[in-house]
């Protein structure tokens, strides 16, 4: 390729880029708009939420009150307005309470009666939902105040009745403050001002209030002063107000100034929440971002420029790589990112564990936090390796019996709660399934069953809905079956093009739903290995925007000869040995300081006295120099150096004593490999533990040591065991 070639190459990108940019910088003082505007949105929403809120609590502290009358059970009207007078008094929200007799006769808190003809509050209640929440307004009726206040009243389920009066709501009169206090008034420098106007225009907060009825503002006098653009009428605002839509407009006031009102009704009322802030925050906001990204542009143009020479420079010099090294590389890439994820969630919650160490109250929320990111982490470092185990065919299948009804029944009880908390509707039909007492491996059985059904409970929306059925058919033998469980839900579906490529690692399809949902994309591929070792089959059906059903096939013997497994013990029922009576010693041998510091601190603290080695010789002599039977129980680091755990545990074996013998050894490593696991078995170890280390399974064995040490006798506790 000659010179002037090379020049053209390059040169047209560059002609291309350039152009960009200047499409670019026109369409920027639209994005920086956006973006504002976003920023606006974002303020009003978390100020309608917290609107919403007050009001919620606001009705509670009502519908509080009549269940204390209950309770009281007043027999006079007198007495019912004494109660209610007390109950104001000791109310931080209101300034008087009232009852409505069915009559439409209001009674207040203050010992007066308003007669039907002076108010009406009765047509107010039927006019509104069960809960509402209105301005006061003398039109309506005029009470013991002529300041600004909001009424609030809730329809009572049950009226109460005492003699002849019947009162079926209960209302609360409050001062505005209470909701205007929790407002973000200003924002944008101050320029920016947050208000509430109910749906005749009547501001509810304002950033000026006024100090009593007569002095109230209406916003649409204030648009009346000044014109709305783009066509829009004085009378559309008040019908989208009406309407409780969500809406923006662009106005001048009567001072000539342009403004940007951004509108978001407030649920379960006739208000509307109101942004609003000056054209000009805009266009001063837009003029440095043009200078600072136009010279950002070119600086990164210049520097595409020299990278795509040096590139060409590269690809001269270098091959391609085999289709094997690029699948690894997109592995490792994939992997990296994943991990890095939760890891700076946990350096982070470290940063602030530091900096608030003295709070209990926040150091409490930042361990469940941190607690939740490493089982994550765990969680998908234990992905990768299933599938790496799975692609190189090293995965090992364990054939033994268990009751499939109880797999289901278990899965259900553990996705119960993200379920009630997404007011999912779940539908569980296993009524088919004649014999649940098959052979195969239940942990991977389950562990497909949770990938789909998890997957379905997370992609599904809030009130959508989510079923599980299983059947079986029995070959005529008697000796085998085969499982169909169909999974199926209401949720985000996924479009054809991607359930080509569902079972592939770390495909995620991307939509609103799913790029919320915090995952590796591993579940699903592991899930079709796994099926695919068993003998088995997964496939799915999907419509974009509808929903999914997984169908899963098992091809399972059946168990001839069941037998009940008995019930594990729950946290609730662990025993706890009375450590003083006969303490029972563990032997830690971890090469590590900061995980044999961990480890020790844990028992100690469950009451175990510890011994700590740094490696599989220190562990042999402290064991050899110790008392016969004074080591009940050694946790052993299967690498360490000077001496291994295997042979240190083959070495203690070997000891010419009688609890070398006797004594439990539990096997603590990171490799969760069979071979492993068979490794430590042959070298004399009782147990195998995995790293990291669970603790509530390791105090599980460890209390089964001393349970047995103490006379097996259970005298309850409150540790969970395995």
């Amino acid at each position: 390729m000659t010179l002037k070639k090379y020049i053209i190459v390059f040169a047209l990108p560059l002609v291309f880029a350039a152009l960009a940019v200047a499409i670019y910088i026109e369409q920027l003082s639209s994005v920086v708009s956006d973006n504002l505007m976003t920023a606006v949105d974002e303020i009003s929403s978390h100020d309608v939420e917290t609107i919403e809120g007050s009001l919620n609590n606001t009705y509670e502290r009502l519908e509080a009150v009549v269940k204390r009358m209950e309770v009281y059970d007043a027999n006079s009207v007198l007495q019912l307005q004494e109660q209610l007078n007390l109950e104001t008094a000791s109310s931080p929200t209101f300034n008087a309470i009232y009852l409505l007799e069915k009559n439409g006769t209001l009674v207040s808190s203050t010992y007066v009666q308003f007669e039907p003809e002076t108010q009406n509050y009765a047509q107010i209640v039927r006019d509104h939902d069960k809960r509402f929440a209105i301005l006061y307004d003398d039109a309506n009726g005029e009470l013991e105040t002529t300041k600004e206040s909001l009424m609030y009243g809730v329809r009572l389920d049950e009226s109460i009745r005492i003699d002849e009066h019947e009162f079926i709501a209960i209302l609360g009169r409050s001062d505005l403050s209470t909701i205007r206090s929790q407002l973000l008034i200003e924002s944008f420098d101050g320029r920016g001002v947050s208000s509430v106007v109910n749906d005749k225009g009547y501001y509810i907060v304002s950033a000026s209030p006024a100090t009593d009825l007569a002095g109230r503002d209406n916003l649409y006098s204030m648009l009346e002063e000044g014109h709305i653009e783009d066509g829009v009428t004085i009378d559309d605002v008040r019908q989208s107000i009406s309407d409780g839509r969500s809406f923006t407009i662009h106005c001048v006031n009567a001072a000539g100034e342009e403004l940007v009102m951004s509108f978001a009704p407030v649920e379960g009322t006739n208000w509307s929440f109101i942004m609003t802030v000056p054209s000009s925050v805009f266009q001063e906001r837009f003029a440095p971002f043009i200078t600072m990204t136009a010279s950002m542009l070119t600086a990164v143009l210049v520097m595409v420029a020299v990278m795509l020479v040096l590139l060409y420079l590269s690809m001269k010099r270098s091959v391609l790589a085999n289709a094997q090294a690029a699948a690894r590389a997109e592995f490792l890439s994939n992997m990296s990112h994943e991990i890095r994820t939760p890891l700076n969630g946990i350096v982070g919650l470290n940063h602030l564990m530091e900096r608030h160490i003295d709070d209990t109250e926040a150091m409490a929320g930042y361990v469940k936090k941190l607690d939740k990111t490493a089982h994550y982490l765990l969680s998908l470092v234990n992905d990768i390796l299933d599938v790496s185990k799975l692609q190189a065919g090293k995965i090992d299948l364990v054939s033994e019996p268990f009751n499939f009804n109880s797999v289901i029944e278990n899965l259900c009880i553990m996705e119960r709660e993200p379920m009630d908390e997404k007011q999912i509707s779940f539908e569980l039909d296993i009524a088919d399934i004649k014999n649940p007492h098959l052979i195969g491996d239940e942990v991977r059985i389950a562990q497909v069953l949770m990938n789909v059904l998890s997957n379905a409970v997370k992609f599904t929306p809030d009130e959508g809905r989510i079923s599980l059925r299983a059947s079986q058919a029995i070959s005529a033998d008697g000796k085998s079956s085969i499982i169909t469980v169909t999974i199926s839900d209401t949720g985000c579906g996924m479009s054809a093009d991607f359930q080509k490529h569902i079972f592939d690692s770390f495909t995620q399809e991307r939509n609103r739903i799913s790029e919320s949902q915090k995952g590796t994309g591993l579940g699903m591929s592991i899930s079709y290995l796994l099926m695919k070792s068993m003998g088995g089959s997964i496939s799915v059906e999907s419509t974009l925007g509808q929903g999914s059903c997984f169908t899963i096939l098992f091809n399972l013997d059946i168990d001839q000869a069941p037998v009940e497994k008995p019930e594990l013990s729950t946290p609730e029922k662990r025993c706890v040995s009375a450590a003083s009576e006969q303490p029972c010693t563990v032997l830690v041998a971890e090469d590590n300081e900061l995980n044999a510091e961990i480890i020790t601190s844990i028992l100690n603290e469950e009451g175990y006295q510890t011994l700590v080695a740094s490696d599989g010789r220190e562990a042999l002599e402290a064991f050899a120099a110790s008392d016969e039977g004074a080591i009940d129980v050694i946790l052993m680091d299967a690498q360490m150096p000077v001496m291994d755990g295997y042979d240190s545990a083959r070495a203690i074996r070997g000891l010419a004593r009688a609890d070398a013998k006797t004594v439990q050894i539990f096997a603590c490593t990171a490799s969760t490999f069979a071979e492993d696991k068979e490794r430590a078995l042959q070298c004399g170890m009782d147990d195998f533990l995995t790293k990291p280390l669970e603790v509530d399974i390791a105090l599980g064995k460890l209390q089964a040591v001393r349970d047995r040490k103490q006379g097996g006798e259970c005298r309850g506790g409150n540790k969970s065991s395995s």
